[in-house]
């Protein structure tokens, strides 16, 4: 007999020794939230939620199979490890693994006997392991359906010790009766208690793995069942250390930590026990206890006035949300604080000290963007005040809460060059997802594709020329470069919110839909659809469904085609144009044919242009259906008729499958994967052998490397195939004299330098910079491919 083991089991759990020195004892609510005295020494619940699979920023279950952060199938936590953490914590995993075993009848007969023999050392195994009080539950279905209405905290932070000590006044609605809730809570906290009316309720499950759909979360047993649409207060205590990722809904990225050299807690970490994330708003009084010196900042519709305790040596901050948001927002620290008025907008920076050098042109930047949008759609829900604050490189870039913007410290780098769409899509979410919700995270392309699309109209009102042909271009390319993945409807579902196939069907395919439908309806319709959606939903949650209803409604005809199509539906028409010449007696030119796309039902403006000698001419046909006939007349020779110019629609061509193959590999650059990103665009390459545009980024990609003999040659092959688009004319001379100056021949990096200057070409200033070559070598230390045209 033999029989195949796949897999036995695997367990994660952690050892977290509190510190033996007490906490103080504050006062008003914090004195029954910290407590006083010593604490002992404790097990807690295992915070490895990071590592799940089925956990992420946005709390939705992943459709991947187990091991997408990292583990293997078998035990989806990762190997065994043994990680020392800073204030006496250790993370312990423990994986029992057993892959493709053949088993004997021998040795099974062995297993048999000595099995009863075992199991009493099992049994005081796990005993062992796992904290007194402590639940592991087997995955629950979701709780009942609850609104919470408003959090009373006080929270203290411990920097020295990296710990949170905090306390809550919940009150809540629930939309059905029911005897138990979940709320979600991050996985390195652990719940000391629960009180309703006074009384600490005793039928509490904390899941700190996150064995369940939502993550990390804490069931509580009311006692008895609740009606519906009646109010209650529930009370909780908890506290634990914020160090690592772990407990949190990213794997890599922490989104709350307490130390000396800062402090941040975002909405997203689930520091603090909510419900229904990214759609459950609620009124907030949040109170932060720190130690005198740090300064907390945050939004709050009241005056933030710090009350010092000498006594105890804290500070209390208090920050104050009467209109229901996603409240939770805070970073604590040593900052600069510098306040700048752009328009009628103040901007706060907080940024750490030798970092003040990005704040006046990051506050200009802002400035003209949060003038744009009001301009364009309202004023958003927070005001005319923003926060942004300076956080460290091991969390997001990004990150925005009603009112205030997140920024790591490598975007305050100097060096580095101005992440201005980041900045301008960051801004955005103020409107779509702060001042308009969601009602469910299905719906984020209500929120991140229209936060996309408000960055890309910022941009399309300031370029020209080439600098707007190539934005247009590049918005199209990240749209299709994963469009087969999932629908947009279907990827915060389907997709891991942080992956490069997410980001590119629900941000950029989701603000080229925004971009169709203006073509479909009409820039004047189009340009009343979003205020009114934003005024009628300011302060509410909105779902794609409440969106297409309006749109619907301002268009004067049903929009179910186009949603239907863009919004819940994949695949991309390909277009092909037939046609002929014919001279004129008045000797012109008629060019008449018929354009033609390869999807079975298709209602869409298409712009088609007839290139001509000196009389290149566009017009716009109604598509709806497989085929439309087009006419024109001209005075100059045609040379040939072009679909779509200007890049308006999703669409599939042989020139744009080399392009999307290379804006894959250009992605992988940006992300330091240089085998990757070659292979690339050697695939791209494959297909089109005489592409300037990806030559020009092999080239960037040797240049980054080092490589400078490869970059020559690159850039070499760029000059020699099509130039599309015109600016690698210049820019492959600039960076052949680049590479030239690296290998220390002055004198061919000269020459290059002036051949730029000859081409008269400036795309992106580069006169300007062959100049500044010119003047003094190209010091390949201080230089990198991202600063970059292409890039």
């Amino acid at each position: 007999m033999c029989i195949h083991v796949t897999q036995l089991q695997c367990v994660s759990f952690q050892v977290k020794p509190l510190p033996a020195e007490g906490f103080k004892q504050v006062g008003g609510l914090g004195a029954q939230i910290l407590g006083s005295g010593t604490e002992t020494a404790a097990l807690s619940q295992p915070p490895a939620a990071s590592d799940h699979p089925k956990t992420r920023l946005y709390r939705k279950p992943l459709a991947a199979a187990a091991g997408h952060f990292g583990g293997s199938e078998e035990c989806p936590l990762g190997p065994p490890e043994l990680t020392p953490r800073t204030a006496g914590r250790y993370n312990h995993r423990l994986a029992f693994s057993v892959a493709s075993i053949d088993v004997t009848r021998e040795t099974m007969t062995r297993l048999i006997g000595i099995l009863p023999r075992m199991l009493p050392l099992f049994a005081v195994f796990f005993a062992l392991i796992i904290p007194v009080g402590a639940q592991q539950p087997a995955p629950q279905p979701a709780g009942a359906r609850f609104d919470i209405t408003n959090y009373r905290i006080e929270a203290q932070l411990i920097p020295e010790q990296h710990m949170l000590r905090a306390g809550a006044d919940i009150v809540l609605v629930p939309q059905e009766a029911t005897r138990s809730l979940v709320f979600e809570l991050n996985g390195s906290l652990r719940v000391e208690s629960v009180e309703r009316d006074g009384k600490q309720l005793t039928g509490l499950v904390q899941d700190a793995v996150g064995v369940g759909a939502l993550g990390p979360s804490v069931r509580v047993d009311l006692g008895e069942i609740v009606p519906a649409n009646q109010p209650i207060t529930l009370r909780f205590r908890w506290s634990g250390a914020l160090i690592s990722p772990e407990g949190g809904p990213l794997a890599t990225k922490r989104l709350a930590y307490i130390g000396t050299e800062g402090s941040y807690l975002m909405y997203a970490a689930r520091w603090f026990p909510f419900h229904d994330y990214a759609v459950d708003r609620a009124t907030s009084d949040i109170t932060l206890i720190v130690p005198t010196g740090v300064q907390v900042a945050g939004t709050s519709d009241d005056a933030v006035v710090a009350q010092q305790s000498p006594k105890d040596g804290a500070t209390r901050f208090r920050f104050v949300h009467r209109q229901p948001v996603l409240a939770g927002n805070f970073v604590a620290g040593q900052y600069i604080n510098k306040n700048l008025r752009f328009g009628n907008y103040d901007i706060q920076f907080f940024a750490k000290p030798g970092s003040e050098g990005r704040i006046n042109s990051y506050a200009e930047l802002m400035g003209h963007v949060l003038e744009f949008y009001t301009k364009n759609y309202g004023g958003p829900l927070f005001g005319t005040r923003l926060v942004v604050a300076q956080v460290d490189d091991d969390t997001l870039d990004t990150y925005s809460g009603p009112g205030m913007i997140f920024l790591g410290s490598k975007m305050f780098d100097s060096s580095r060059p101005v992440p201005e769409e980041k900045l301008q899509r960051e801004v955005a979410y103020q409107w779509w997802g702060q001042t308009v919700g969601l009602k469910s995270f299905d719906d984020a392309w209500l929120s991140q594709g229209l936060a996309e699309w408000s960055a890309f109209a910022y941009r399309e009102s300031t370029l020209t020329g080439g600098a707007f042909e190539a934005a247009q271009r590049e918005q199209q390319e990240r749209a299709l470069t994963f469009e087969q993945t999932a629908s947009i409807a279907r990827a915060p579902s389907a997709l891991d919110d942080q992956s490069a196939a997410y980001q590119s069907i629900v941000f950029y395919k989701g603000a080229m839909v925004f971009r169709m439908l203006r073509e479909t309806i009409g820039k004047e319709k189009f340009d009343r659809l979003l205020p009114d959606f934003l005024q009628g939903f300011r302060g509410k949650n909105a779902s794609i469904d409440d969106f297409e209803k309006m749109a619907t409604q301002l268009a004067g005809e049903n929009m179910r085609y186009f949603f239907a199509q863009w919004v819940e539906g994949t695949g991309v028409p390909e277009f092909s144009v037939d046609y002929q010449i014919i001279r004129t007696r008045g000797g012109k030119f008629r060019t008449r044919g018929t354009v033609k796309q390869t999807l079975e039902t298709l209602r869409m403006p298409v712009q088609l242009m007839l290139r001509a000698e000196g009389d290149s001419q566009t017009t716009t046909t109604k598509l709806e259906g497989r085929s439309e006939d087009f006419d024109f007349e001209s005075n100059g020779q045609p040379i040939e008729v072009v679909v779509d110019p200007n890049y308006r629609i999703l669409r599939m061509s042989e020139e744009l499958r080399v392009s999307i193959i290379a804006r894959r590999g250009i992605e992988q650059m940006k992300e330091g994967l240089y085998a990757e990103a070659q292979q690339q665009f050697e695939a791209a390459l494959k297909l089109d052998r005489s592409n300037s545009w990806v030559y020009y980024n092999l080239g960037l990609l040797f240049l980054e490397q080092r490589n400078w003999q490869q970059a020559l040659d690159n850039f070499d092959a760029a000059l020699n195939g099509t130039l599309k688009p015109s600016w690698i004319e210049v820019w492959a001379r600039i960076k052949r004299g680049n590479a030239y100056d690296a290998k220390g021949e002055r004198n061919r990096a000269v020459a290059e330098y002036n051949k730029a200057v000859q081409s008269g070409i400036n795309y992106d200033d580069a006169q300007s910079m062959a100049k500044k070559y010119l003047a003094a070598p190209f010091d390949p230390k201080a230089q990198t491919a991202a600063s970059s045209p292409g890039f």
